[in-house]
């Protein structure tokens, strides 16, 4: 709702009503003084009538919102009193523009006024708050029962949730980090492999070592039934090892 409807709501409902029991003051004491009050009594009218008026209301919409017994009384009050103020008004100004005269009947009826105000005002008092019967306590409690219910597996829903859903983050990662370490695993199987393959392709040392001194040998004696000098130079060519390798076996032969 906008702020100045609500702000009109709240001063100009006041306002009226405020105007609405000044304006009823003078009739309501006219009455009241027609009926046989002296002056010192007959202002206490239009507070009778008024507090009625709201009393009767407010009782009525209350039980009505609340469904509560006794609506039908609170409301017949609340109509009581509007015709009171409507007919205390209209009588009193009839009878000051001279349009009626009082009566033996108008001052009973206006006499009667406050012993019926003060008499339904008790009954709407003493009217039970409340009456529930046993079947209505237990469909309230059913309710209120089905009510928590649907809480608690709303709260329990939501808590499964975001367990579930950090489990299956969780359960990620893990996969993940189970993923890396299976390629790590087979990543280092080949090489292991591949360093197997090769410690079985490369000869032993020893064995190396001799077999290269009889091919040094060979080599030498291979030079010399042809002719050619032999040189360190001629028996690695002949060889296809480095100088460094001829001279590390022969240090080692020797």
């Amino acid at each position: 709702m906008p702020w100045y409807i609500k702000a009109v709501l709240r001063l100009t409902l006041p306002a009226a009503c405020l105007a609405a029991l000044y304006l009823s003051i003078p009739g309501e004491i006219s009455l009241a003084k027609t009926a046989g009050w002296s002056a010192h009594y007959a202002p206490a009218m239009p507070v009778c009538l008024s507090v009625y008026a709201l009393s009767a209301g407010a009782i009525a919409t209350y039980r009505r919102k609340m469904r509560l017994p006794g609506q039908v009384t609170a409301l017949i009050g609340a109509l009581m009193a509007l015709i009171l103020a409507m007919s205390a008004q209209s009588i009193s100004h009839l009878i000051e523009q001279t349009y009626m005269e009082g009566s033996a009947l108008l001052t009973v009826a206006v006499s009667c006024i406050p012993p019926l105000v003060i008499g339904h005002l008790i009954h709407m008092a003493e009217t039970p708050a409340q009456a529930v019967s046993a079947s209505e306590e237990m469909e309230e409690l059913k309710e209120m029962n089905q009510d928590l219910m649907t809480s608690l597996v709303a709260v329990e829903s939501a808590a499964l949730t975001s367990r579930a859903g950090m489990v299956l983050v969780e359960l990620e990662r893990v996969t993940g980090a189970v993923e890396e370490l299976s390629e790590e695993t087979e990543e280092l199987a080949e090489v292991h492999e591949e360093a197997l393959k090769e410690a079985e392709a490369k000869p032993r040392r020893k064995k190396h070592l001799t077999l290269t001194r009889d091919k040094i040998e060979e080599a030498r004696q291979a030079l010399a039934s042809k002719g050619e000098s032999v040189t360190v130079a001629k028996v690695c060519e002949a060889l296809g090892i480095s100088q460094a390798t001829y001279y590390r076996y022969n240090a080692t032969a020797a």
